[in-house]
């Protein structure tokens, strides 16, 4: 794929009527009511609004009511974005590079909560960033370089909001894209032991308020830049890539809202859900017996053994969330995990710490197939139990976990249930519930107006 494609592919995309047909309607739906309760959730931390507004003083409160009061696009972007990812419990999108789409919902939030626009504008400009961001995601692996999957939220943050502020001005978009290319990826080392901290809760707030700041700048009259992807000595690619390309891994339209993964139990690294999953189901035989197991047994895809297997020392919350030996050993001793898990001050760390120790994790050449696979796109894990006289558990296997689009009908009563725990805090059952049908029903021509009232508290 040459420079003149890349960038044509993407704002011939922009200027395409999104097909929103009744699945990809649900499935926008059913995103938004997940980021939500995201936000909402977050928004219940100090800590996570802290970082949200960059240390100012901030009263907790329904974020919604509290947008009122930020008048910059950037500074709104970059607020909604850092609560949606706070508690690693929005949705995922996995491939040869690993992605939360709804990261660019906090960009969105900021256009349309300054600008308005109606629902159907909103559905539109969700598919396009999930798209975008998930179709290079398919094709092209920063991880295995180094660098953050960050950027390519960047890129269709950055896309989708000039297009929306220029009215599909494609010169501008094309210097927009070229801006974003120019600043390159950023490093990956803050979600890998030993540097693990807060920054992979606000790294892609950082990214929408970039992605909304080039925008801007980019339409002041400049250069279009547009040697940068493909030039040999400083272009993109030459520097920041050895063997990649950056390039999409399938034609763009809207089949990656379609397909997204949706974190519907427990705010774990998605890599590790299924598990968790089979560890719940060997709990109860796990305290019955844990007094003569020799050890825990995972078989895992390479993926996960590359971004969350580690015995290290886990120095916090941000770290224990991606260890898959941690998220197994708390649903092995308590049949759940939850964002408290993680925390130093739950009353079962020092046990989770001991158990953790005693697991062993292989690959499974087969996961790992069938994860790259695109037919098939498992996410599969076994666990059993390893017993001192030598007998084994029953080996439990989840191969698509519940948050997987093949148990999408499965899944969605309890995102409901997700959606309405998580705003709990802002919303009694009644309210949540109301929030929940009013959203499902929402006609596409509906004003955005009409949803963040809906959304405000009393």
């Amino acid at each position: 794929m040459n420079e003149i494609s890349f960038h044509n592919i993407i704002t011939n995309y922009l200027d395409q009527e999104v097909l929103l047909d009744d699945s990809t309607v649900i499935s926008v739906k059913l995103a938004l009511l997940d980021t939500i309760g995201c936000i909402l959730d977050a928004s219940a931390s100090s800590q996570a609004v802290s970082f949200a507004t960059r240390g100012e003083e901030a009263e907790i409160c329904n974020p919604f009511n509290y947008a009122n009061k930020i008048k910059s696009s950037r500074d709104l972007g970059r607020f909604f974005t850092t609560l949606i990812r706070w508690h690693d419990y929005n949705d995922t999108f996995l491939a040869r590079e690993w992605a939360h789409p709804s990261d660019n919902i906090g960009s969105l939030f900021s256009y349309f909560l300054l600008e308005g626009g109606s629902f159907r504008q909103l559905s539109e400009s969700i598919v396009r960033t999930y798209e975008i961001q998930g179709a290079l995601s398919l094709a092209t692996s920063l991880n295995q370089q180094g660098y953050d999957h960050v950027f390519f939220v960047k890129m269709a943050s950055s896309s989708v909001y000039s297009h929306l502020i220029t009215k599909g001005d494609t010169g501008v978009i094309t210097r927009t894209i070229n801006n974003v290319l120019l600043d390159g990826p950023t490093l990956r080392a803050y979600r890998h032991t030993p540097n693990v901290g807060r920054r992979k809760s606000w790294a892609a707030g950082d990214a929408t308020s970039r992605a909304i700041e080039l925008s801007e700048i980019s339409i002041l009259k400049d250069e279009k830049y547009e040697g940068i992807l493909k030039d040999k000595t400083w272009g993109f690619e030459s520097v920041f890539f050895e063997e990649e390309m950056l390039t999409f891994g399938k034609s763009l339209d809207n089949w990656v809202i379609n397909n997204v993964l949706f974190k519907v139990l427990y705010p774990a690294e998605f890599h590790g859900q299924s598990a968790v999953e089979a560890a719940v189901q060997l709990s109860e035989e796990y305290l019955e017996k844990q007094e003569t197991i020799k050890e825990v047994v995972i078989e895992t895809h390479e993926p996960a053994i590359r971004i969350i297997s580690n015995k290290d020392i886990l120095n916090n919350a941000s770290d224990r969330d991606h260890s898959l030996e941690y998220m197994v050993s708390a649903a092995l001793l308590f049949g759940d995990v939850t964002s408290e898990s993680y925390e130093e001050s739950f009353h079962g760390y020092q046990n989770i710490e001991k158990l953790r120790k005693k697991i062993k994790v292989i690959e499974n050449p087969n996961f790992t197939e069938t994860y790259y696979e695109f037919e098939k796109r498992e996410i599969a894990n076994s666990v059993y139990l390893s017993y001192s006289d030598g007998t084994k558990s029953e080996k439990i296997t989840i191969r698509y976990p519940i948050g997987h689009p093949n148990r999408r009908e499965e899944a969605i009563p309890l995102i409901k249930e997700k959606f309405i725990k998580n705003t709990s805090k802002y919303y009694d059952y009644k309210k949540a519930d109301e929030v929940w049908d009013s959203v499902m029903k929402i006609d596409l021509d509906a004003d955005f107006t009409n949803l963040t009232i809906l959304l405000e508290d009393d």
